[in-house]
């Protein structure tokens, strides 16, 4: 449990956790500092093989941290943002900060970008870069900076990741914290920040590590299209409540309206395209195994539609498609 006194000074760390319990005990070390509080949310689901091996790795942690350490297990698996928001609820500091279960703070140059942060009067968001490692070395490379320091700058080539945020826990909570999206947590919440004209700074240290590896990663899988639909909802909200001449506005909505069909047809069309095929082929396949009179086309067709409906999200496609063709939108 936290320390019951001088609660509202220093910074809190939220980790949020699943499914890495070899790695999250790392994660927890590099944070370990008298002046640094932790709070782990555990997103495995109580009792879950997962969460019994996170809270026995917890448990094994010397008690001379435990002081500044909370650790919640929620009842069930419900996303990277929602044990988010229950670790800002659980903070008991003014500021808190985020790391990822696999990632590593660099605890010294945290606390530097706190007292910077806690020197800016005026500001609700304190933002910095990072370091990537990869194979045991560590790069800084195009996407370890963070921009996003202005609504324009975020709108044009905004890059931004969760651990990145340094915040006032009451501004996060006036703005309701993070959206429940499987993807683009971090810049969604940055386009949150901007809409609700929060203050960010920028302190020009990077503040942790980002630990790439191939393992499975969240933000690998592809996403909806409410996902895509949801950022951009807040992305052509954010541009059209910026003060600028209509030329700029074009060409500023022109970047917006590219990178949604990118993305789209990135994260959304290509891996339901990728399924597609290997449905299609792996019923064809099966069809010509168990057919003695083989009628190609009858196979084709067949192993088409089964593909067709088996594919989540290609009817809504589809649907999408017929209506467009209808010309309504």
């Amino acid at each position: 449990m936290f320390l019951e006194t001088d609660m509202l000074n220093g910074l809190t760390v939220i980790i949020p956790t699943y499914g890495r319990s070899d790695k999250i005990l790392q994660s927890i070390y590099s944070c370990l500092h008298p002046e640094v509080f932790i709070v782990i949310v555990d997103d495995n689901g109580l009792n879950t093989d997962n969460q019994i091996a996170t809270k026995k790795l917890i448990d094994s942690i010397t008690s001379d941290y435990t002081s500044n350490l909370i650790y919640h297990a929620l009842d069930t698996n419900s996303g990277a943002c929602i044990a988010r928001n229950k670790g800002i609820e659980l903070a008991k500091t003014s500021v808190v900060t985020f790391l990822d279960d696999d990632d590593m703070l660099l605890v010294d140059e945290t606390l530097q970008k706190l007292e910077y942060f806690e020197n800016q009067i005026d500001f609700d968001i304190c933002c910095s870069d990072m370091f990537s490692r990869f194979n045991g070395k560590e790069y800084q490379l195009p996407f370890c900076y963070f921009r996003g320091l202005t609504p324009i700058d975020l709108l044009l080539d905004g890059n931004c990741y969760t651990p990145m945020i340094m915040a006032k826990k009451e501004a996060l909570l006036r703005i309701g914290g993070f959206d429940n999206c499987k993807k683009y947590q971090d810049h969604v919440l940055m386009l949150k920040i901007h809409l609700s004209k929060l203050n960010v700074c920028y302190f020009d240290k990077p503040a942790f590590i980002h630990v790439d590896h191939d393992e499975y990663r969240i933000s690998n899988k592809a996403c909806s299209y409410q996902t895509v639909k949801l950022r951009f909802k807040y992305e052509f909200q954010l541009l059209n409540e910026i003060n600028l001449k209509p030329n700029e506005f074009n060409s500023l909505n022109n970047v917006i309206s590219d990178r949604k069909s990118y993305l789209c047809f990135y994260f959304i069309v290509m891996p339901k395209l990728d399924t597609f095929i290997k449905r299609f082929i792996g019923t064809k396949r099966f069809l010509n195994s168990i057919q003695d009179n083989k009628n190609n086309s009858f196979v084709i067709v067949k192993s088409f539609f089964y593909a067709l409906k088996t594919v989540d999200g290609l009817p809504f496609f589809i649907k999408r498609f017929a209506y467009k063709l209808k010309g309504k939108r």
